[in-house]
C-alpha cells in the first residue's frame, strides 16, 4: 500500500543552485562567510508560507502548485539592512552640486540635505507620502529585496517623525517588501534647536514609550555636524534603558569615537565605518556587534570605500545595505551593491551574499523567520536567471531576478516588469 502523500501548497522545483548561508551562530563572522551552502537538483518544500522541506525526491509530496525553476537560481530574498524610506522629493541639484564641489557638511549647514527633505516631507499629505515611496518599493521587490530597513528621520519634528511610521505601516499593509521600522528622529538637529541640541533630544524622549508600540530599534547620526558623542551617549543611554534595539550611523567623514560608542553602549549595528581607524576595527571585529558597509552611498558620494576586506580578516561580522535616500545615495539593486562590494571592498561574493541576506537580517531583528533557506523559515525566496550564484557581481543592474516569493506567495514575476 502507497504511503499517502502529504498536501502542501507550493513546490519550487528544481533550480540549478539552491545557495544560502550555513549558520551555526549568528552574526556570521570572518572565515565563516565564505561557507555557503550550495545544493544541486534540489527543490524547495513550501506550505502555509514556510519552508517544511528541501529534497532531492518530491515523492512524499502533492503540491497545489508547482513553479519550475530549472535553469534557474534560487537565493534567500535580499535583505537591506540600511534604507532611509519613506521620505518625499528629490535633490537632484545637490547631486549636481557635489559633482561640481560642494561639500556635504556644508550643504547640510545651508539648510539644504536632511534638512530640506524635511521641509518636503512636513508638506507632503500621507497619501502623497505612500504614492511616492510605493514607486521605490516595486522596484526594490523586482530587484529581489523582500525585506528592508525603514527609517524615519525626515520629520525632526514628533508628530512627523510619527507621520513616517504611519507611512510605514500603511506601506506594509498594501505591498509585500517587509519594511521593519527603525526610529531615526536623531537625524540632525533642526534649525529651531540650533545649539540646543541635548533639548532637542529630550524632546525625541518624550515619545519613546508610544513609538515602542511599533518599534523596537533606534539609531542616531553620530558626527561633526550632527550629534556628538557626548549628545549620542546621552540619547543611546536612555533608549537602551527603555528597551530598544541601538543602532549607529559611525565614522562616516572621521573617527572620533562613535563607533567605538556604539562597541561600548552594545550597539546592534555601526554603519558606515569609511573612516575607521585600525584600533576601531580591531575592536569592533572582536564584538557581536555588525558592521553595515554601504559602498552604493562611496560610489554615488565619490567616497572613498570602508576597508570591509580588512574588516573580515580581523573576525568581524558584516552586513550590506543600499542607504538608499534622496540625497547621498538612490542606488538600491543588490547586484550593483554586490559588485561594489568585489570589487571596492575586497568581499568575496560568497561573503557578500551572507552579508545581503541572514545577517542583514539579524542586524534587522528578523533572521529567525526570514535571510536563508532553512525548514521552518519563511518561504522568502528569489530566482535569478544566472549559470551561478558567482555570476551575481559580472552581472549587475542586468535585471536578472525572474521571480519573487514572500511568505510563500509570488509576490514578482519577469511579466510584472514595468507595471506599477
Amino acid at each position: 500500500m502507497s504511503k499517502k502523500k502529504k498536501k502542501v501548497d507550493l513546490v519550487i522545483q528544481n533550480p540549478c543552485e539552491i545557495v544560502t548561508a550555513r549558520v551555526d551562530a549568528l552574526p556570521v563572522k570572518g572565515t565563516d562567510l565564505s561557507r555557503l551552502e550550495v545544493l544541486e537538483n534540489f527543490s524547495i518544500v513550501v506550505d502555509k508560507g514556510k519552508i517544511v522541506d528541501i529534497t532531492n525526491t518530491l515523492d512524499a509530496y502533492e503540491p497545489a502548485n508547482v513553479f519550475d525553476a530549472t535553469g534557474l537560481i534560487a537565493l534567500p530574498g535580499f535583505v537591506d539592512a540600511h534604507t532611509h524610506i519613506p521620505f518625499f522629493g528629490f535633490r537632484y541639484e545637490e547631486f549636481l552640486a557635489r559633482a561640481a564641489g560642494a561639500d556635504y557638511l556644508e550643504i547640510l549647514k545651508s539648510g539644504g540635505g536632511i534638512l530640506s527633505t524635511r521641509e518636503a516631507v512636513k508638506r507632503a499629505s500621507f497619501k502623497e507620502m505612500v504614492d511616492f515611496n510605493l514607486r521605490f518599493l516595486n522596484e526594490m521587490l523586482s530587484c529581489g529585496i523582500t525585506t528592508a530597513d525603514a527609517k524615519t528621520g525626515y520629520g525632526l519634528e514628533n508628530h512627523l517623525e510619527l507621520k513616517q511610521l504611519d507611512t510605514i505601516e500603511e506601506l506594509n499593509r498594501i505591498q509585500p517588501v517587509e519594511l521593519i521600522p527603525t526610529f531615526m528622529g536623531a537625524h540632525a538637529v533642526p534649525p529651531e534647536f540650533s545649539g540646543r541640541s541635548r533639548e532637542y533630544l529630550e524632546k525625541l524622549l518624550e515619545i519613546s514609550n508610544f513609538i515602542k508600540k511599533c518599534v523596537s530599534t533606534v539609531d542616531i547620526f553620530c558626527e561633526r555636524g550632527a550629534f556628538s558623542v557626548e549628545d549620542t551617549r546621552f540619547y543611546l543611554e536612555n533608549m537602551k534603558h527603555l528597551g530598544f534595539r541601538i543602532r549607529l550611523h559611525a565614522d562616516e567623514f572621521e573617527d572620533f569615537g562613535c563607533a567605538r560608542l556604539g562597541l561600548e553602549i552594545g550597539a546592534v549595528s555601526v554603519d558606515h565605518l569609511i573612516a575607521s581607524s585600525d584600533e576601531t576595527l580591531k575592536a569592533l571585529a572582536s564584538s557581536s556587534t555588525t558592521a553595515v558597509f554601504m559602498p552604493a552611498t562611496s560610489f554615488f558620494m565619490k567616497k572613498p570605500y570602508a576597508r570591509a576586506r580588512t574588516f573580515i580578516d580581523l573576525g568581524g561580522a558584516v552586513a550590506l545595505g543600499s542607504d538608499f535616500n534622496p540625497g547621498s545615495n538612490t542606488i538600491f539593486d543588490p547586484t550593483f551593491i554586490v559588485h561594489l562590494a568585489v570589487n571596492h571592498l575586497g568581499m568575496t561574493v560568497e561573503e557578500s551574499i551572507h552579508a545581503y541576506t541572514i545577517n542583514a537580517a539579524w542586524v534587522l531583528g528578523v533572521s529567525e523567520k526570514t535571510g536563508s533557506i532553512e525548514k521552518g523559515k519563511a518561504a522568502d525566496i528569489i530566482l535569478l536567471d544566472l549559470p551561478s550564484y558567482k555570476a551575481i557581481p559580472y552581472l549587475p543592474t542586468h535585471r536578472r531576478v525572474r521571480a519573487v516569493f514572500k511568505n510563500g506567495k509570488l509576490v514578482w514575476t519577469e511579466a510584472n516588469a514595468g507595471k506599477q
